[in-house]
């Protein structure tokens, strides 16, 4: 129940557990609404680079990395930047084994030449359709794969097994806690799935999660006859997965026009033709569509093939939303599409946006005109790609200032928000684009106690997020149980 001390004492069994928390803010449990969260376990246990800025610095990193299963892996490197790009010359320098290496962004790779020669990718190997094998002057790959290209050798890794997976999971559940995550709108393969499964068999899954599969599961899941929303309280199915183009920090946004400091418009990753016809027979047969679109011109496609789709348990959504034309932003909120957006990024996106998009990137982050057509925001971290952590997403939807600006030199500040409205984009959205409205999301009578305490002044409220984002979890409840006490 929720009320006064006074009411409670009178009201609750003494046999409920009790906590004195005072000077602490209570919010609804986060809600993180894009994770590749069995990635994010297993990546956890590779050679980290995320945040390592300098091309020698990571190198140092990899030749200290030590094999797993005969491959030397790691994850979050970040080119931009570097005065020439990643070769496969700098890893074979290192290991005579593969390597292979994830981009901050996961929509490239850098591998060595062993790597290439595991996975049969040479000069005479083709593009994939949507992806870019870089080559030198003579037509040999680089050691740079881009976007569907990378999975040419990624299919090539050792496969980490169920019970590492599982394993991986198990640990990486108790960081979320820590964080205040409560529930995850999780998008991965069946692998995935799986560990989530078992984990709720066992009695051992304390998160909410909505799985949403990719779209290449979609002949199976019509096949048997599953709709979006089903489930159990705590695994239940969101949306078919589908890709419309890359990122911004590999350069294969889709735009509608070139990038400021090139000619290409990045690329499609998807053939139109192929996206109609996944997201109509979706659709159709009661599974909502979760559509990936960063650049403009992807944006304007998702909306075009999700403003005419059938409605279904679950709201159609476009994830990330990211450069939007000023003509489009309406859109969402007038079809009730929801976008799922990722604050965090902005803090490391900004520069390399103008850089790339110039005047274009008024349209990008643009948190506070969305929810002003009243637009179905939810957030998330995209983890991998970025910390797990809500504080880093409310600070950045709160503030807009970049890493390394100046304290208040906000991004485009008019499209900051504030801190309630960002809690609810964590909390309550999410809960609603889950039909799950009625349950969760808010403090209230007959919602399920999935909660946090955060050690942290009210005033927060008025402020710009910083103090929010030193604010620390002193008690994370799901389910009415307690799984953090601090």
């Amino acid at each position: 129940m929720v009320g006064g001390s006074a009411e409670l004492s009178r009201r609750v069994p003494s046999s409920v557990p009790r906590y004195e928390l005072p000077g602490s803010v209570v919010t609804p449990g986060f809600v993180d609404s894009h994770t590749h969260f069995a990635a994010w376990a297993l990546n956890r246990r590779r050679v980290e680079l995320a945040g390592v800025t300098g091309r020698e610095q990571v190198l140092a990193r990899i030749a200290a990395g030590v094999p797993e299963q005969g491959w030397v892996l790691g994850q979050g490197f970040d080119a931009n930047g570097w005065d020439r790009p990643p070769d496969r010359g700098q890893l074979d320098a290192l290991h005579a084994g593969p390597v292979y290496l994830d981009s901050l962004d996961v929509h490239s790779a850098w591998v060595n030449t062993a790597a290439l020669s595991a996975a049969g990718v040479d000069r005479s190997t083709p593009d994939p359709f949507g992806g870019v094998i870089v080559r030198d002057g003579n037509g040999d790959p680089t050691g740079l794969l881009l976007e569907h290209a990378v999975g040419l050798v990624a299919s090539c890794l050792p496969s980490p097994g169920p019970d590492r997976i599982l394993r991986a999971v198990r640990d990486a559940q108790a960081v979320a806690h820590r964080m205040g995550v409560t529930g995850i709108h999780d998008i991965e393969g069946p692998d995935a799935l799986r560990a989530f499964r078992t984990m709720e068999s066992a009695g051992d899954l304390a998160l909410r999660v909505v799985f949403h599969p990719p779209v290449a599961q979609l002949p199976h899941l019509v096949e048997a006859g599953v709709r979006s929303g089903q489930g159990s309280e705590w695994l239940s199915l969101g949306g078919v997965k589908l890709f419309l183009d890359g990122s911004l920090g590999s350069r294969t946004a889709w735009m509608l026009a070139p990038y400021e400091d090139g000619r290409d418009c990045g690329m499609p990753i998807t053939a139109r033709e192929e996206a109609v016809a996944a997201v109509r027979l979706a659709a159709e047969s009661g599974l909502s569509c979760t559509v990936h679109a960063i650049g403009d011109a992807a944006v304007r496609l998702a909306l075009d093939l999700l403003e005419p789709a059938p409605r279904v348990d679950l709201p159609h959504r476009i994830e990330h939303f990211q450069c939007v034309h000023p003509d489009d932003l309406a859109r969402a909120a007038r079809s009730g599409i929801a976008v799922s957006m990722q604050p965090a990024h902005l803090l490391v996106d900004a520069p390399l946006a103008e850089a790339r998009w110039g005047n274009r990137s008024r349209g990008a982050y643009a948190f506070r005109t969305l929810l002003d057509h009243d637009t179905m925001i939810l957030f998330g971290s995209d983890v991998p790609v970025a910390s797990i952590d809500p504080r880093e997403g409310v600070y950045a939807a709160m503030s807009r200032v970049p890493e390394g600006a100046a304290p208040g030199r906000s991004w485009y500040g008019a499209e900051r928000i504030g801190f309630e409205e960002a809690v609810r984009c964590y909390t309550q959205v999410p809960a609603f684009a889950s039909a799950l409205g009625d349950r969760r999301g808010t403090l209230a009578v007959g919602q399920d106690a999935d909660l946090v305490a955060w050690d942290m002044d009210p005033a927060v409220a008025a402020g710009e997020g910083a103090a929010f984002r030193e604010a620390r979890v002193r008690l994370t409840v799901v389910g009415g149980r307690a799984v953090v006490q601090a």
